[in-house]
């Protein structure tokens, strides 16, 4: 299995290489095109907070190459070093499958590249997956507090994210629209969220296993779960229907009537994103919580995600009041 795992990740660098040359020579030739600060253009060019998607493969290759190459010449395992491994590998081929749909909804056709990526992805992680001592409940344990360093971050990323990307919509709408760059960069955010959700889902796992049937007993838990799967579904909508098409909201009326459902949609979006989030944090970190029913808890939840809904479409009302009086 290390020979395989070497020669995936030795394919994988070098096919990363190639596309990086070839990107690096396209580039080189072409003019400034005007057109660049806009998000679908931005999907197409590949890149991952604005970092070239085959220059995060080419580390990873690289560091998975290397590693497996070490064990396999001092013919030596390292546990703890292969779960990093796996939990990396499993973080870059999701971060692949949210690219290739990506890709998909933007160009209406399949990118041979990121599904080559994706399948050699796929093949390490299964390896890994069916390695010995690797998936040990031992080691999980052992491995608690770092599995929960790199959990909390995920929450962090997904929080701020969603709390900066609501700033920064309501403060771009004071102009009621939003220009193609100020779409750009809320794209870029929203991929720093997108990036937290993957973090907390490939950490989530290994934790649960720790202690499956005590974390399926706790209201708590499973209340969290419900707010990270309606975040997963709120992601979809924003990253599928929404990021493609951002610069077309507008509260201006000559322009809303024909984006009407895109504005609803975005403003629902977004209170549902940071509600959810906050939510996963605070199902997270406090204990107390534990005391109350799963209903009781999605009650709560639910009229904070109302509340939050109602007061998008208050102030997105205001903003279209505000929009007619200055025109």
């Amino acid at each position: 299995m290390l020979i395989i795992l070497v020669l995936l990740s030795i394919a994988g660098f070098t096919l990363t290489v190639f596309k990086n040359y070839l990107r690096s020579e396209i580039g080189g030739q072409q003019p400034d095109d005007p057109q660049e600060d806009h998000p679908v253009k931005h999907i197409k060019r590949m890149l991952f907070l604005e970092v070239p998607l085959e220059r995060i493969l080419m580390g990873y290759f690289l560091v998975t190459s290397l590693v497996y190459s070490g064990m396999l010449i001092f013919d030596k395992m390292i546990p703890e070093v292969e779960l990093a491994l796996l939990l990396l590998s499993a973080t870059i081929f999701l971060l692949l499958i949210y690219k290739l749909v990506m890709a998909i909804k933007v160009t209406e056709s399949l990118n041979w590249r990121i599904i080559i990526f994706s399948l050699l992805t796929a093949f390490v992680v299964i390896i890994l997956f069916l390695r010995p001592g690797i998936i040990d409940e031992a080691l999980l344990v052992d491995a608690f507090p770092y599995l929960v360093t790199v959990h909390l971050l995920g929450l962090v990323l997904g929080l701020g994210g969603a709390l900066i990307l609501d700033m920064m919509i309501f403060h771009f709408l004071k102009n009621f629209t939003i220009s193609n760059r100020e779409a750009v960069i809320m794209h870029i955010i929203s991929q720093m969220i997108i990036l937290g959700l993957i973090l907390l889902i490939i950490t989530g796992i290994p934790l649960t296993l720790t202690d499956t049937s005590a974390y399926l007993e706790n209201p708590r838990f499973l209340m969290k779960m419900t707010a990270v799967g309606v975040v997963i579904l709120n992601g979809i909508v924003l990253n599928l229907y929404i990021a493609p098409k951002m610069e077309m909201i507008s509260l201006r009326k000559e322009e809303r009537e024909s984006n009407e459902t895109l504005d609803i949609v975005s403003f629902i979006s977004g209170a549902t994103s940071f509600v959810s989030w906050f939510a996963v944090f605070i199902f997270a970190m406090i204990d107390i919580l534990e005391n109350f029913s799963y209903s009781t808890l999605l009650i709560a939840y639910l009229l904070f995600l109302a509340a939050a809904i109602a007061g998008a479409f208050f102030t997105k009302r205001k903003y279209e009041l505000e929009a007619e009086a200055g025109q």
